[in-house]
């Protein structure tokens, strides 16, 4: 199928769809205007009404209110009004446009609140409109209720929409007719002589341009832009190889920058400045979900005899075991660093103080056991303090002191030992 007959086709066919929402909204807005004027032109009937029919129920004149009704009612000589009624405060009917229904009760749910309400009520239905209004001379005497037909209103929407709906079928003739005759010399003698333009662009001259679309002549169309993307594309794909090995390497080298920067290069465990940066934002944290959080400070026993007796290298060497073996003792959530030193430290997120008590002493027992005696002519223990946030202290700060006054006393107390902030207090 060619352009020309598609465009034929598709043109016409949303200009209708178009014609044909712009009649159903027309028609929509004229019966919602029609609707708003009866309402406005009921409400001043009824208004009027209800000062006579306030005195004729005050004075209890049923004949006067019979004949103002009546003549209410012969009034409207455009078949709007099917019914007005004048109702009491229980809904008994003392004047009706229908002299049977005097004396009924209306139990209809809009009588019932025209009565209840203090100004004007009103209510659609599909094919009527009700109006209820209060009877009141001084004080409220009763309540004026009136049903208009929505007939004619209906009648002119579907009028509207049939004359839209006609004008649109002729149009969309109009356009459909002109569009086939005259779409030749629009669209396609361009699209031929931009297909041409296209061409030269895939044989190297860059600076034309051009859109591919459907049709038979716009498919040579694609096929010659496609052809100029084939030989543009092995350049650019060359060039984009080259671009991610180099962002490859870059990120790959950043990664290993940020790695060191966090890392301690002798013991692979996170260092000083990396512990600091997660306490603080552990204790934020901790303060905004209200979970406590733990700090362990781990200082070697007596490492200074491994170094003076063994050499540093040996001193190094039992640093990386030593931070091997209690880094396996805690959680992936968790984290250690090496703080200084023969000294190290854990933070343990959402850890009370008996859960960190047993992780202490989990570490503590684990070097004991995986270090021996006989490699390091020693026995290798750790002392261990314990603090806990926020008890033990309101910053970062002041935990740390904590856990490094824990400590001081394990090793006061004969080292190789586990010792709470708060036990030590």
């Amino acid at each position: 199928m060619g352009i020309r007959v598609q465009l034929g086709i598709l043109i016409p066919l949303v200009v209708a769809a178009g014609l044909v929402t712009m009649a159903f909204v027309a028609a929509e807005q004229q019966r919602i205007d029609a609707q708003d004027d009866l309402l406005h032109r009921g409400t001043e009937v009824l208004e009027a009404v209800g000062v006579p029919a306030a005195v004729a129920v005050a004075q209890n004149d049923v004949a006067g209110l019979d004949t103002l009704i009546a003549h209410v009612t012969a009034a409207s000589g455009r078949g709007e009004l099917r019914e007005l009624m004048v109702l009491d405060e229980t809904g008994r009917v003392l004047a009706h446009s229908d002299p049977e229904r005097f004396n009924t009760v209306c139990a209809d749910a809009f009588c019932k609140a025209a009565i209840r309400g203090n100004g004007t009520s009103w209510r659609r239905t599909p094919d009527a409109l009700w109006l209820g209004v209060p009877a009141q001379s001084g004080i409220r005497w009763a309540t004026v209720v009136a049903q208009f037909s929505l007939d004619q209103v209906n009648a002119s929407a579907r009028r509207t929409r049939v004359q839209w709906l006609a004008f649109a079928f002729g149009l969309v003739l109009l356009m459909a007719l002109g569009l086939f005759l005259g779409v030749d010399r629009v669209v396609v003698q361009p699209v031929r002589a931009l297909q041409a333009a296209v061409r030269r662009m895939g044989e190297g001259s860059l600076n034309a341009r051009a859109s591919p679309a459907g049709g038979r002549e716009l498919s040579e169309l694609a096929r010659n832009v496609n052809a100029m993307a084939e030989a543009l594309q092995h350049e650019r794909n060359h060039l984009e190889q080259a671009v991610a090995e180099r962002t490859r390497e870059l990120q790959e080298a950043n990664a290993r920058l940020e790695r060191m920067a966090v890392t301690d290069g002798l013991t692979g465990a996170y260092n000083h400045r990396r512990f600091q940066e997660g306490l603080a934002a552990e204790v934020l944290r901790s303060e905004r979900n209200g979970y406590p959080c733990a700090v362990l400070m781990v200082d070697v026993d007596l490492f200074k005899r491994v170094n003076d007796s063994l050499g540093h290298p040996r001193g190094d060497e039992l640093l990386r075991q030593l931070a091997a073996v209690l880094a396996s003792t805690l959680r992936q959530t968790d984290l250690f660093a090496r703080y200084g030193g023969e000294e190290f430290a854990a933070l343990l997120p959402e850890t009370s103080r008996a859960e960190a008590a047993q992780v202490a002493e989990r570490m503590r027992a684990a070097v004991e056991a995986q270090l021996t005696d006989a490699e390091w002519r020693q026995k290798i223990t750790v002392s261990i303090g314990v603090s806990v946030y926020p008890d033990d202290g309101k910053t970062p700060e002041q935990v740390l002191v904590s856990a490094d006054q824990a400590l001081y006393l394990a090793k006061h107390q004969g080292r190789n030992r586990v010792v709470i902030a708060r036990a030590a207090a």
